[in-house]
């Protein structure tokens, strides 16, 4: 590695290294919109991020539930392409969703869990120590948000679902006891005891348990027009088949003949008797069974574009281009309902939350489209490809503008970027959370390519895109600091930082493809990545400087190059102790760095901020960098919530700051960095936006009529906030 020297920062000229107060601030004249949710909650309505099951009542309400949504709607009831209620109690106080639901003319039942918050809740409510509840929520259609209780119900003693929840599973926390499967009449409720490789059938009304019987892994259950049942086995081995039972248990003929290669994930009952099964296999499509004479199911033509979203042009969304189907549904009118996460049910021991919610209905019999529902982002940022502000990219989706469109209506959405089948080594899919966000878009030679960050930013991976593969993004390489926690790739350092560069253009990880950095040390961890325009490689670590790798051309595959051996390093220039986001901007060779001074030093309680101080510096890679100014970001950890910063970015003459807890962006000049003015949330968002929770939650472009677009992450309601403003 070659180190060069910048201890000897030159200062300024222009203004005084003083730092500038922020505090004179007044708000800006902007307008509000967002991206990828189908409401912008002026309205008071989101659609949730994730759907991991629904159950379709008979006037065509659906109902859906989820182990976890940001602001509450784990269990919600959508009609006629509007959502009409949120279950609530089923998010903190140690509450969370589940993986299964099922209603009839009277009741909703909904799987639930109940924590303790690492032992931090105690009584009657919660389970003890070290323990957590899995079990049924019962709530009156006629008000979700009340629980419908019952003799033997439990919990949620202080407020309105009191003693309406049935323990059915006590485990070890951490053990994964989801119910994943439900169905009930107007009589009976079935329930998959998943874990106990048991079918469980309660009174509806008592909740009393009336029989059982032994199903192995049991998941989705489907009640048929003759009263048996169809029951989805296999869960936790991950070899699935559908069995067919009378409704005493007694094991019937019939069983689903699946295809090769179909991974169900629910199953439907349509009008007509025919059978559907939803295939999150490579199909991605709804398989049909009719009834013989006889009575037995044979397979029918399926429904659904071949492949899904990822028939050609691969990526792009469309009627019937399906895309990791979790619940399947009818009403006795013929329409059918279809919910979709990007991946599919949730794993057994998973945390995930998909990759964003769809929701959607067509008439089964014309395959028209109803209504479809989008919840599209979440813990995600958004960032313009420099060839147009018209298009934006998130870690896994692709929008297009229509800045003249009302406000909340700009955004379609126009790619899924993220393949599964083609490329399951990709390497987001093994970093933390598995989900692919926080991304910046670079044209090299024209041609597009995508650098994405993990939630804690140690890894940088970089995609291609052809024209064979429509809008999927081609793994490309990995930059990372450290290796990834659970042993992938298996060729990857025991220690320090390394890089892949998929040399052979497969999209996998080849060992032969690994490079290890030999001189790694103190740079290593909890750095910042930045890309620049031309495509060169920033990593701001927290305390031994700013390290560039240059670009060095593309590969025979279309493959960035990045070396060790030729990265160039830069010492901290004053005042900063510690860095903690830089934007460079390489057309004019000025460094924006925000971080922490012995002024107001870094602690591990503000472990993802942006820190206090944000600074200029003229002709950087000069080797006698000059400071412009500093600036005083908004900062008091006193408060509540606390004023901290998150996020920086920089476009045109302007630096917008986002801050973390406050729903507030904060807007300088880039020139001399006075404060200009700040933006807040408006009433078409309902004044309000969850926290920018993530190193790159903001970007901002300037477009050609001189208006500026600032994106940031929402992080409470499945969207990307939007401001626009014209200085």
């Amino acid at each position: 590695m070659k180190l060069f020297s910048r201890l000897g920062v030159a200062v300024l000229v222009v203004h005084s290294l003083l730092p500038l107060s922020a505090s004179a601030q007044s708000q800006l004249t902007y307008t509000t919109s967002w991206i990828g949710n189908s409401f912008g909650f002026g309205d008071g309505k989101w659609m949730q991020q994730d759907i991991q099951a629904i159950s379709v009542g008979a006037d065509g309400t659906v109902y859906t539930n989820a182990p976890w949504d940001e602001s509450g709607s784990e269990i919600a009831a959508y009609r006629a392409g509007d959502k009409i209620a949120v279950a609530g109690s089923t998010h903190g106080w140690g509450a969370a969703g589940g993986d299964a639901v099922a209603t009839n003319h009277t009741y909703l039942y909904a799987a639930m869990s109940i924590g303790n918050e690492n032992n931090g809740l105690v009584g009657a409510d919660y389970p003890p120590a070290n323990q957590t509840w899995f079990g049924i929520t019962r709530r009156t259609l006629a008000n979700l948000a009340a629980g419908a209780p019952f003799s033997g119900g439990i919990g949620n003693s202080a407020n309105a679902t009191k003693n309406s929840f049935l323990p059915l599973d006590t485990v070890t926390t951490g053990t994964d006891a989801g119910i994943r499967g439900m169905a009930a009449t107007d009589t009976e409720l079935y329930v998959a005891d998943t874990i106990n490789s048991r079918i469980l059938v309660f009174d509806a009304a008592s909740m009393q348990r009336l029989r059982s019987w032994n199903v192995p892994s049991p998941g989705r259950i489907a009640i048929d027009t003759d009263s048996t049942l169809w029951v989805m086995s296999g869960v936790s081995s991950g070899n699935l088949s559908i069995l067919h039972y009378a409704a005493n248990g007694t094991a019937l003929s019939g069983t689903l003949t699946l295809p090769v290669g179909a991974v169900p994930t629910d199953i439907a009952i349509a009008p007509s008797g025919q059978i559907l099964v939803a295939d999150n296999g490579p199909s991605q499509q709804i398989l049909v069974y009719n009834k013989d004479a006889s009575g037995q199911p044979q397979a029918a033509a399926p429904i659904g574009t071949r492949n899904g979203i990822f028939h050609v042009v691969k990526g792009v969304p469309g009627n019937w281009r399906f895309n990791g189907i979790t619940g399947i549904g009818l009403d006795p009118a013929g329409n059918l309902y279809v919910a979709q996460n990007g991946e599919g049910p949730r794993p057994l021991g998973s945390a995930s939350v998909g990759q964003g919610a769809v929701l959607e209905s067509y008439v089964y019999s014309t395959h028209a489209l109803n209504w479809r529902l989008y919840g599209l982002t979440f813990v995600d940022s958004a960032a313009f490809d420099p060839a147009t502000p018209n298009s934006v990219y998130t870690g896994s989706k692709c929008f297009t503008l229509d800045y003249s469109q009302p406000v909340g209506h700009e955004w379609s959405y126009a790619g899924f970027t993220l393949d599964r089948f083609d490329y399951p080594d990709d390497p987001a899919f093994h970093e933390p959370r598995g989900v692919r966000g926080e991304p910046m878009v670079r044209r090299i030679n024209g041609l597009p390519f995508l650098y994405t960050l993990d939630p804690g930013a140690h890894y940088l991976n970089v995609y291609r895109f052809d024209a064979a593969h429509g809008e999927m993004a081609i793994p490309s390489g990995l930059l990372a600091q450290n290796p990834l926690p659970d042993k992938w790739p298996a060729a990857q350092p025991t220690y320090g930082e390394w890089l892949w560069r998929d040399s052979n253009g497969n999209g996998t990880v080849d060992a032969s493809e690994i490079s290890s950095n030999p001189s790694t040390g103190s740079t290593v961890g909890n750095g910042f990545w930045w890309v620049d325009t031309p495509g060169n490689v920033w990593l701001a670590t927290p305390t031994s400087g700013i390290r560039e790798m240059p670009l060095q051309g593309l590969d025979s595959a279309g493959n960035p190059i990045y070396t060790y051996a030729s990265s160039k390093m830069f010492a901290m220039p004053q005042p900063f102790t510690r860095i903690a986001r830089i934007v460079y901007i390489a057309e004019t060779d000025t460094m924006y760095i925000s971080g922490f001074t012995s002024a107001i030093p870094w602690d591990s309680t503000h472990w993802k901020e942006a820190g206090p101080v944000l600074a200029r510096y003229d002709n950087w890679s000069s080797g006698t960098p000059t400071q412009q100014y500093t600036v005083s970001l908004p900062w008091n950890t006193q408060t509540s919530p606390q004023t901290t910063t998150v996020g920086v970015a920089v476009a045109g003459n302007y630096v917008f700051v986002a801050e973390l807890y406050t729903a507030k962006v904060d807007v300088y000049d880039a020139r001399t960095g006075q404060a200009v003015g700040y933006m807040t949330p408006g009433a078409s968002v309902g004044n309000t936006s969850g926290w920018v929770d993530i190193y790159l939650g903001i970007s901002a472009v300037q477009r050609g009529n001189g208006e500026y677009v600032v994106l940031l992450e929402d992080d409470a309601r499945a969207k990307i906030l939007m401001y626009r403003w014209t200085p």
